[in-house]
């Protein structure tokens, strides 16, 4: 009894790899298929590639976190997150960063937000150094303003 056992769960073992195989295979040849659209395309001309194609393809979009702290006013607050292209990011932030250059130096992949806010808070590390800079930045502004 236990070697009909041994012997069918080592068919369905086989099975299941064939099966697997099986897919790899309609994997690769539908990516190859994909690859060969885009060649013959490129050969017709029929792909439109211009300067405003090419920045697109250039820069991918992203998902950036602010992990700073909250500035005055409202401007940026903490933990706050940040979708699309670097550029598109930097153009939103642009009155920010000219007063508080700094906070691009807290702004740090989403995925990777809670690792940095840790390390934010350790002393001794750079992010620890850039996190309390911008604080002092934020109070001398303040102390300037009022």
């Amino acid at each position: 009894m236990a070697v009909k056992k041994k012997a069918e769960e080592a068919a369905n073992a086989t099975g299941a790899a064939e099966t697997d195989k099986e897919e790899k295979t309609v994997n690769n040849m539908a990516g190859q298929e994909k690859a060969g659209n885009g060649a013959d395309s490129e050969v017709t001309g029929t792909n439109e590639t211009g300067p405003e194609a090419e920045a697109a393809e250039k820069e991918e979009v992203v998902k950036l976190a602010y992990i700073g702290p909250t500035l005055p006013a409202g401007q940026l607050k903490c933990n706050k997150i940040f979708i699309g292209t670097e550029t598109e990011i930097r153009k939103e932030l642009e009155a920010v960063l000219e007063k508080y250059p700094l906070v691009e130096k807290m702004l740090v992949p989403a995925g990777q937000m809670g690792e940095k806010k840790d390390k934010a808070k350790t002393a001794g590390n750079i992010l620890h150094k850039y996190y309390a800079d911008l604080v002092s930045s934020v109070a001398g502004n303040a102390a300037k303003e009022g």
